[in-house]
């Protein structure tokens, strides 16, 4: 039997699940049921109690045992009405609807309300013919009754509606202190580069004024193409790319040509396309010092570009000393660029966007997948 922690993890990733859509389900299907069953469950004792508090509600054991079989009808109707929209519906539409606003708001307060009048006249019509029973006091029997039950259902969708506000406001903040948090991690790391980058510019004066004088152009571009995206909510992967081949020039001068190759192979088309700043240059600079910097004969940093199956992907691969000599050889603020990607890819597209950093037969693949905002894209 699997530790109590165990289970609970498991519940707690379907709980966090659960009131979102997914097309790919991969949590264990006991827990979502188990979560159905609650909702099953407290539905019928709320209505119960409120016809014992406000009304002459008689209560008997048939009774009781009616309102919970049709709690489960309807639980599991709503649940089986939104999975059929998972799978027939697009990603796109899928992810418009968990992002909020008005109308992912009267999605997922109007689905209950229509399924749940379907499904009580449905549970009714079935106990009527199969078992003979006639159920009485029924939601739409009066209009006294059936405004009763559409003020409760109106009340609970305003609630559900407050509380994605809320989901959507937090993940707002959550998404500021995210980037105020790469603001900090850039401040941590960057000193410690732009001084060693002086240094070698300084060390060439005399000896090598060409390449002195070619590496304080690279430096200077680098900085022109890192600090104009910075503080930018999105940038074009072009800009993105400028900083980072600029990155690379200058990284080549100080290792030295023999020891440092790379090539940029992303389509013309997609230059302007959109995308937060400062994703793909942490993911190069990882390659090129932790990868390369500590092999001897150095290597190659390839970063390649395409849409596949309507997304952007990224991916820098390098032929390095891989994950495991990165790790033992792991800087300040390493693992956390890392963690931080991944974290700004969450709170800006959920789980559409991806950050991936495998072992390849020599070196490592770091990938990049971000979906296409059609209203972004040239």
């Amino acid at each position: 039997m699997p530790p109590l922690t165990s289970l609970l993890q498991d519940f707690g990733y379907a709980r966090s699940r659960y009131f979102k859509l997914h097309k790919h389900r991969d949590e264990k299907l006991w827990a979502r049921l188990l979560i159905s069953s609650a909702f099953a469950l407290f539905f019928p004792s709320f209505f119960m109690s409120l016809g014992v508090v406000f009304g002459r509600a008689q209560l008997s054991l048939a009774s009781v045992l009616v309102s919970f079989l049709l709690g489960f009808f309807i639980a599991f109707s709503i649940h089986g009405a939104y999975r059929t929209v998972e799978l027939l519906a697009s990603e796109k539409r899928l992810a418009r609807l968990n992002a909020g606003g008005w109308g992912g708001s009267l999605f997922f307060a109007g689905v209950p309300m229509v399924i749940m009048a379907l499904s009580f006249s449905v549970f009714t019509w079935l106990l009527r013919v199969v078992a003979d029973i006639e159920v009485r006091g029924s939601p739409f029997d009066s209009v006294r009754a059936a405004s009763q039950f559409l003020f409760i259902s109106l009340m609970f969708a305003l609630a559900s509606i407050y509380v994605a506000w809320q989901s959507n406001k937090r993940k707002a903040l959550q998404l500021q202190a995210t980037e105020a948090q790469l603001l900090r991690l850039q401040a941590q790391i960057e000193p410690h580069f732009l001084f060693n980058s002086l240094a070698a510019v300084q060390s060439l004066i005399d000896p090598a004024p060409e390449r002195a004088k070619q590496m304080l152009e690279c430096f200077t571009d680098y900085l022109r193409a890192s600090l104009a995206t910075l503080r930018l909510e999105t940038c074009q992967l072009e800009q993105e790319l400028q900083a980072v081949q600029s990155y690379l020039m200058l990284m080549q001068i100080r290792m030295g040509e023999e020891r440092l190759q790379f090539s940029i192979e992303v389509p013309a088309a997609l230059a302007k396309l959109k995308l937060p700043p400062l994703l793909l240059q942490p993911l190069v600079e990882n390659a090129v010092m932790h990868g390369l910097e500590a092999k001897a004969e150095g290597g190659h940093v390839r970063i390649e570009g395409a849409l596949v199956d309507g997304c952007l992907r990224l991916r820098v691969v390098d032929d390095g000393l891989g994950l495991a000599a990165s790790q033992r050889r792991a800087r300040p603020g390493h693992g956390l660029a890392l963690k931080n990607i991944r974290e700004r890819l969450a709170a800006r597209h959920g789980e559409e966007a991806r950050l991936s950093v495998t072992p390849s037969e020599q070196g490592c693949v770091a990938e990049l997948i971000l979906p296409l905002d059609d209203k972004k894209t040239p």
